[in-house]
């Protein structure tokens, strides 16, 4: 069998690429040869979070890495900061331990060099004191300010513990108050202008939402960076949502325009009024992802208010393309069968005929009825949006959403006769509500004239996805309107792994680009067709680890 080191650089480059940071790191200390080829990419996609063990990582080692070699702090591309949104991770400052043979010295006189060259925030002097208590987030802000080609920030963290020092880089940037101008190190600006996309207080590993309804981040600070054009941030609070966060509270306080052209929400609440401020930052639009979030055990009566969106979103209309909702109203300590019901306090619904460039749309199958009851009679055509092309219908707020394969061996005393009947009833009103968005995506193919592509979510639970037979009615009705047609598959059950909050399986049952080719399956992660994918998975995350999952 052929060694690592015998195989083509190309071949070897295509297998680095793809190896988790842990790996990597391995791969490069099999030989010197492995050692060269694999270093850049060990430092193209950077990850200093702070697992859920609370071991922190060397974050000083590769501080003082960068600062050494000027190579490998071009290489970086993206990195993430901050802490797990796990329960057992503790909150507060952290501080590396003691270490004697860390060059400590030499990393303060590379600091004192760059704040000596260049103009820096007002607070490097406590920095400095950071630095020298061998404080994590004093090493973060340092690594950002030096890092020349960084694209992708992500930082998760909650209660300040990496946002004291972080927040004041992008702050140089903003204008002084009455417009007097900053002196600043083109050095310092032509860096912090590389980063173009960043993620605030989102765990994108794990996927679960932070838990402690208090953590709250303003996007304040970070829209200072010129040239972002990506924003993923997570916000609790809204319309009887418990938080901090008040509805007449604004995201931001000063507002003023950006060049942001897309913006996800994960898991948030559904408030309006607070996001009017954020929103007139972004004129240039174009991508608007947004997860409601509810946690049913606390909160018994969300509002989701679907005409307000509608208003809200109308500025907009001239360059929104790209509209993504998703919604999970869950009590994670009840079993599925016996999960709250959203019911009267979704108000309205969608309405996009006044959004001529809207030509991708993704929502749960109610927010274009107003029916969280899935009647079947329902009609959507006229709302959609006169030039949509690509249409996504997903299986929230149906009783499918939350339904999975259930373990009664796992229960000391099984399930009771009753909590048997429950769990049938809601399973023969799940499989009710998937029929009616079977029937619905036939309707749409039949009825909506400007579309290209349809795409269908599948159940979380492969027991209720479509039949074989529903699945080659919907290809036939594809091909004879000649319209591509899509099955989207969710892993995160079918594979039973956390791991997989993310991937999803994409089944092309006909494709107007290629009408000869037979089904196609191909599977994505993280993304699909610029949409981000694992939303609405908060329920399923919490029941793997605690609720009995058949395996």
């Amino acid at each position: 069998m052929a060694s690592f080191s015998s195989l083509p650089n190309e071949l070897l480059e295509q297998i680095t690429s793809r190896l988790s940071q842990h790996d990597t790191s391995s791969f490069c200390r099999l030989n010197s040869h492995l050692h060269t080829l694999a270093t850049p990419f060990l430092y193209r996609h950077v990850d200093l979070f702070v697992p859920p063990s609370n071991r922190l990582p060397r974050i000083d080692h590769f501080c003082l890495n960068i600062l050494k070699d000027c190579k490998k702090a071009s290489n970086v591309k993206s990195i993430r900061l901050g802490v797990s949104s796990g329960q057992s991770v503790t909150q507060g400052q952290r501080h590396l331990p003691h270490d004697s043979s860390f060059d400590h010295v030499y990393l303060l006189q590379k600091a004192m060099d760059i704040w000596s060259s260049e103009t820096m925030f007002s607070t490097h002097h406590l920095l400095k004191e950071a630095l020298e208590s061998r404080e994590y987030s004093a090493y973060a802000a340092l690594i950002i300010l030096v890092l020349p080609s960084l694209q992708h920030l992500h930082v998760t963290d909650c209660k300040s513990t990496t946002y004291d020092y972080l927040q004041a880089l992008p702050d140089t940037l903003a204008p002084e108050p009455l417009g007097a101008p900053r002196f600043l190190a083109q050095s310092l600006v032509r860096r912090l202008s590389s980063i173009t996309h960043t993620s605030l207080v989102v765990d994108q590993t794990s996927g679960i939402a932070y838990r402690d309804p208090k953590t709250y981040l303003g996007a304040e600070h970070f829209l200072n960076l010129p040239n972002i054009q990506s924003l993923e941030l997570s916000v609790r609070g809204g319309l009887r949502h418990q938080s901090t966060l008040r509805t007449n509270v604004p995201l931001i306080q000063r507002i003023r325009p950006t060049n942001i052209t897309t913006l996800v929400f994960r898991h948030s609440g559904a408030f309006i009024a607070s996001t009017r401020s954020l929103f007139q930052c972004f004129p240039r639009l174009r991508s608007l992802t947004y997860d409601f979030t509810f946690d049913g055990s606390s909160m018994t009566d969300p509002v989701v208010d679907l005409a307000a969106w509608c208003d809200v979103l109308q500025a907009f209309q001239s360059t929104l393309e790209t509209l993504v909702f998703s919604i999970e109203y869950c009590d994670k300590v009840a079993w599925f069968y016996s999960q709250p019901r959203i019911l009267m306090v979704l108000h309205g619904h969608l309405d996009m005929t006044h959004f001529p460039k809207l030509h991708t749309l993704e929502v749960p199958l109610p927010f274009l009825t107003g029916d969280p009851e899935f009647t079947i009679e329902t009609q959507v055509t006229h709302l959609l949006p006169p030039n949509l092309r690509h249409l996504t219908l997903r299986t929230d707020l149906s009783h499918a959403q939350h339904a999975h394969s259930f373990d009664t061996s796992m229960l000391p005393n099984g399930l009771s006769v009753k909590s048997s009947q429950r769990m049938a009833h809601y399973l023969m009103l799940a499989q009710r509500d998937v029929s009616v968005i079977y029937q619905t995506s036939l309707t749409l193919l039949d009825q909506a004239t400007t579309l290209e592509s349809l795409s269908v979510w599948q159940p979380a639970d492969p027991s209720l996805a479509w039949l074989d037979t529903q699945v080659d009615d919907f290809a036939t009705t594809c091909r004879n309107k000649n319209i591509t047609g899509k099955i989207l598959i969710p892993m995160l059950l079918r594979w039973k792994n956390a791991a997989h909050w993310d991937l999803m399986q994409e089944k092309t049952v006909f494709d107007r680009a290629a009408p000869g080719l037979g089904p196609q399956t191909r599977f994505w992660r993280k993304e699909w067709e610029g949409k981000p994918l694992g939303l609405a998975t908060q329920y399923l995350l919490h029941a793997l680890e605690f609720h009995p999952v058949k395996l």
